[in-house]
């Protein structure tokens, strides 16, 4: 004989959490509690860091060394100054009136030998007759004229030398060259040397390069030359 279904049975749900069915007594068990859901820990704030390089360089691993810096830029020269000081300017014009003395005592020294013929034949005549000529007979007249000759050549290529000279360091002295203050001083001291032979020309000649010596060499003119030196010498 079959037994019908009994409608007041619950059926068992099929679901994914099923309630635990009630026992024969009709006591439902507990049912426990689900567990709390574990809290999410909040992401961690990225941290930049900052660039270890300038914009522009390459890096240490891309260049496969030390990464590369620029030079420090290198300090600029001194300018050079622009006008010598007045004791420089002063010194220059005395070296040029030098020279245009020397100019002037060349040609009053050739035209004071030509007009002591006279003089310099007696002595020429003179030396002949005390020395010995082994027979050979020399004219006094052309000895006089030789010696004339001779003399005036010398003084004037002599005197227009030294003006040339003085002219030119006097040039490069009046730029700032100390070399051509140096060159200078030496031409200065050795017509010292010629001041007694000299006439009243040769004389004024000879103080003005003194003159001239001595203002390039005191303390304004120095700083002058100092300054012009510094801007000239190369740098790192």
């Amino acid at each position: 004989m079959t037994i019908p279904n009994d409608d007041s049975t619950p059926e068992q749900p099929t679901g994914g959490n099923v309630p635990p069915a009630p026992d024969a007594g009709g006591a439902v068990p507990p049912v426990p509690p689900a567990p709390p859901a574990s809290p999410v820990p909040p992401a961690a704030p990225v941290e930049q860091t900052p660039p270890t390089q300038a914009p522009g360089y390459p890096s240490a691993a891309a260049s496969g060394g030390f990464p590369a810096y620029s030079a420090a830029p290198s300090a600029p020269a001194p300018a050079a100054p622009t006008e010598p000081p007045s004791q420089i300017t002063i010194a220059f014009w005395l070296y040029i009136a030098a020279a245009v003395l020397s100019v002037i005592s060349g040609i009053v020294t050739a035209i004071s030998v030509s007009a002591n013929r006279d003089t310099i034949l007696q002595q020429i005549t003179d030396s002949l007759a005390k020395s010995q000529t082994n027979g050979a007979k020399l004219d006094p007249n052309t000895l006089t004229d030789a010696a004339i000759t001779f003399g005036i050549v010398w003084a004037v290529v002599t005197l227009i030398f030294w003006a040339l000279v003085f002219v030119l360091f006097a040039v490069f002295m009046r730029r700032g060259r100390n070399w051509a203050r140096i060159v200078l001083t030496v031409l200065t001291v050795i017509s010292l040397l010629n001041l007694g032979g000299l006439y009243f020309i040769g004389g004024v000649q000879v103080i003005a390069a003194i003159v001239a010596t001595i203002l390039i060499w005191l303390k304004p003119a120095s700083q002058y030359f100092a300054a012009v030196k510094a801007s000239r010498a190369p740098r790192a």
